[in-house]
This record gives structure tokens, sequence and C-alpha cells, in this order.
């Protein structure tokens, strides 16, 4: 990108270009008339968890468990979750967002029914409803189109001395058959509002670092460039664990044994079959070591500042042993496959080609 210093990059981006969203200390919008609307940018720090923001954090925990992004079926998956675990609240007052809890897309009259109660309401997705839950009460709420059902949801008021985490996974415990097997709730996609760069008609793309920030291609979307801000990559004390751990785990990898390597290496493609589509970008056997170490350490509580061959995770001696610490399936090994020991007796063996 031409003249940084003369800031003619950021010129030309700010007067020729399209911007949706943050760019510099500035951030551009667009009325619906069309009009450019640009304010300075205001950092507001991040919100704390919330019952409602943590009911997404025990919905995704849950869901993660049995399956990933990168299995067939995974969106479906995450709409029934999302659309028939019960919102479990403390007694108080809420405000849910008509986007997410009625899934309103289009703007109009719904018929909104609370139990027993019937109201007729103007909804639009940015709209808030506001619900009054008191203790030991249960709602259900539909939202109709006339007399068609449109949304259904339910609001489950819990005792305010109660784990909210506890009752989602006491709730799934009795209930994930019937949320598996549930219907796909086929609701329109709601339109996202992406934020980033659009070049005039003559630009195909440009990239490039800027003095107010980085400007890089979208690979999604065709002509449609992201900006972020330039930083420098200060380490902090998880940062420094991870990249000391991790050395340390490279090099116990280069003193396993030979057999170790070979086993792990034929365990690493079926886990990766059973967890992950077929990509080129594939999880190669040393990023399963380095996970399987990292989830082990942190299960028996081993700093893993200090390990080494001679040093290492206490009672896990075998492929078996690692396996079973970190909660891992076989995926079809052999017992004297799993019983192949990680260190041998006479020394290290190099084979970096296994990787």
């Amino acid at each position: 990108m031409a003249d940084r210093a003369s800031g003619g990059a950021v010129d030309f981006i700010t007067k020729r270009c399209h911007i949706h969203g943050r760019f510099g200390d500035k951030v551009y919008r667009r009325k619906r008339n069309g009009e450019l609307w640009v304010y300075d940018y205001e950092y507001k720090p991040h919100y704390t968890p919330t019952v409602l923001s943590r009911r997404f954090v025990n919905i995704t925990k849950e869901f993660s468990r049995i399956t990933n992004p990168q299995q067939v079926g995974y969106k479906p998956l995450s709409h029934r979750f999302f659309y028939y675990t019960p919102y479990f609240v403390y007694p108080g007052q809420y405000k849910f967002t008509c986007r997410d809890f009625f899934k309103i897309v289009i703007a109009r009259e719904y018929k909104v029914e609370i139990n027993d109660i019937s109201l007729n309401m103007y909804l639009t997705k940015r709209k808030m409803f506001d619900m009054n839950c008191e203790l030991g009460k249960s709602y259900e709420i539909k939202c109709k189109i006339g007399d068609e059902l449109y949304c259904q949801r339910q609001v489950i008021v819990i005792d305010p001395e109660a784990d909210l985490e506890q009752v989602y996974i006491d709730w799934y415990a009795e209930h994930l058959e019937e949320v598996l097997e549930a219907p796909d709730p086929r609701f329109r996609c709601i339109k996202l509002y992406h934020r980033g760069i659009e070049p005039p008609a003559w630009i195909n793309s440009f990239w490039g670092k800027t003095e107010t920030g980085i400007v890089f291609r979208s690979h999604k979307f065709k002509r449609f460039m992201y900006s972020r801000q330039s930083y420098e990559h200060a380490h902090n004390a998880s940062t420094d664990y991870f990249y000391l751990s991790l050395k340390r785990i490279t090099d116990c990898w280069g003193a396993t044994s030979l057999d170790f390597k070979l086993v792990l290496k034929k365990y690493c493609w079926w886990w990766f079959d059973d967890n992950y589509r077929k990509t080129e970008k594939i999880v190669k056997v040393h990023n399963l070591w380095s996970k399987l170490v990292f989830r082990a350490g942190g299960i028996l509580g081993f700093d893993l500042e200090e390990l080494s061959p001679e040093n290492w995770l206490p009672g896990v001696e075998t492929l078996g042993d690692l396996l079973e610490v970190c909660g891992m399936g076989k995926y079809g090994l052999s017992e004297e496959e799993c019983n192949v020991r990680i260190f041998t007796t006479e020394g290290t063996e190099s084979t970096e080609n296994v990787m």
C-alpha cells in the first residue's frame, strides 16, 4: 500500500472505500437512507457473565462434548440445543432480545402467549422482551403469527441458591435424547452485518500495513477486507507457561521410543478420522502428543515447566496410561499397542521422519 508515512493509504481508504465498522479510532456506519455516519470509537470492557450469557456457555459445553464444527450435522445440532434447552434463571427482571429469543426476522405484529395470558405485540429483532420471573414458576411462552405457532420457548425459575451450571448438567442428563431426536427448528437465517472494508469497483483487493492498523483479505467474501489494530505481542504468565512447557514437551517427544511414535501415529489417524473432516490441514502426530501431555499435566496437577524424561508424569508409563488419564478412547488399538512404553530404558531414539 502506497505512502504509509504520509498517511496516503489511510486517506485513500477513508475517502474512496466503503468502511463498515471500526477503522483506526473511528467507527463508520451507514444509515438506512445511505448517509454516512462516523463517530469516535470508545472502548467498552466486556461485561461480566450474566445468567443469560452463562446459558450460552453451558449449552456450548454440552453439544461440544458430542460433536465439533468439523463434523457433518454440527449446525443443525447446535440449532436444536439452543432452541429446545429451557432458559434457567434466578428470580428477577430479565430482558430477552427478540432476535434470539423469538427468532424474529420480520418486524410485524405477533400474538405472544405467556402461560394463560395472551398479548398482541409489535416485535422487531432488536426489540427487548421484558419478563418478571417469580420464584418457583415455569413460563411457557409461545409466539404466533395469527393462530399459527412461530416459536415456543420455556423459562424456568430456579432457587437463588442453586448452582446454575449444575442445573443445566442435570437437565441434559434427563433430556439429552429428546434434544437429539427433536426436529430441526428451521428459522430464516438472520442477515449478518459484516464489518470490514470494500474497495472501489476498479480495485479487486489490497492488503498491507497502515499507521492505523493492518488490512488483510477475506477468503470467504470477494472484494472484502478486514482490518485490525497493530499491537505488541507481550507475553503474560499464561503464555510464558505455555511456551516454556511446550519446549519441554517437544524435548520429551524426541526422547520417546520408536515403537511409541509409530503407534501414536496410527492412533492419530484414527482419532483424526473420528473427530475431524478430512482436509489438507490435518493434525499431525506431534500436535496430538502436545495436546495429550498438556491435558494430562492439568489433570494430574503436574508442573510442565519441570517436565523431562527423567521427571515424567507420575503413573504414566504407556500409551494406554496416557489415554486413560486424558479420558480418551482407544480407537481400535490393541492391548499390546496400548502397553507400548513411552520411553525406553536403554537411551532414546530420534525419528524426526515419523512426524
